[in-house]
This record gives C-alpha cells, structure tokens and sequence, in this order.
C-alpha cells in the first residue's frame, strides 16, 4: 500500500498539475509552444509531401480532416472561414512546428518554459492548458515524439 501512495506521488509530481505561468502557456495557437503553421489550408497541404488525406467526420461546424506527412500527423477542422487544428502529432525532427519543442532535442532544455516538477530521462510528461494540452514523450533524456490536443474555440 506505501508503495502505491510513493507510485502516485512521484505520478503527480511528474504529471501534476504545472505552475500557473506554464499553464499560461500550454496553447495551441499562442505563446511560446503554440503550433506554427501555414494560415491556409491550401498552405498546409503543401507544407510537405502529403501522404494521405482522409475525411474523417462531417457536422455543421466544419469537415474533420486527417492529413499525414513524414513524421506529422495533423487533425483539422476545415469550415469556409479556413482551418482550425485539433490534433497534431509530431514523430520526426524535420518539423519546427512547436516553438522549442522538436523530437530529438534535450527535454529540460525544450520544456524549460512550461517549469516541470522534474524531467526524467524517459517515460511521459503532460502539460495542460486551459483548453490545450501537450504530451510528451522522452527517452534517454530527448524527445522522443509530441502530441498537440487543441479545443479548436
């Protein structure tokens, strides 16, 4: 049982709830670690090679889309007005998408600006916005891969 109680303190002080500035900035469209992408959806196409493209659901907001490169997958909401990502999953350094975030890179350096109670050398960070939130995956101290879930508001 105490060692339960350890598992889940070292869990929360790990995954736990981050300082209030860090929170601030765990954003998918601003500050620091907000995702840079083109301002169309026409321009996102065509950011790289486009593997695959695939319709997923659609509803009165807009056309939830899929689309796949190298090493990104986004999901986007796609309306009249333009795009709005809602997912983004980045598996290879080639993207320079998330401000310091970019697989292969140092984690304490990289997540330095959302202050982490600590950065093990692997396993998973979660950093959480008022409506966005990131997951990390480390190994041997680097990022391994990242997850972008955006509210799309």
């Amino acid at each position: 049982m105490k060692s339960y109680a350890l598992t889940a303190a070292i869990l929360f002080g790990l995954l736990g709830s981050p300082a209030s500035d860090a929170r601030a900035q765990v954003s998918c469209t601003s500050g620091p670690y907000r995702l840079q992408l083109p301002k169309s959806y026409r321009a996102l196409r065509a950011m790289g090679q486009l593997r695959r493209e695939r319709v997923l659901k659609t509803e009165e907001s807009g056309v939830l889309r899929e689309l796949r490169f190298n090493g990104l997958e986004l999901e986007v909401v796609t309306s009249p007005a333009g795009y709005t990502v809602s997912k983004a999953i980045v598996s290879t350094r080639n993207w320079k998408i998330a401000g310091p975030l970019r697989v292969g890179v140092s984690a304490r350096s990289a997540l330095k600006g959302l202050k982490p109670a600590g950065v093990p050398s692997d396993g998973e960070l979660e950093f959480s916005g008022d409506s966005d939130s990131i997951r990390v995956n480390l190994s041997r101290g680097r990022i391994l891969d990242f997850e972008y879930t955006c509210s799309g508001d």
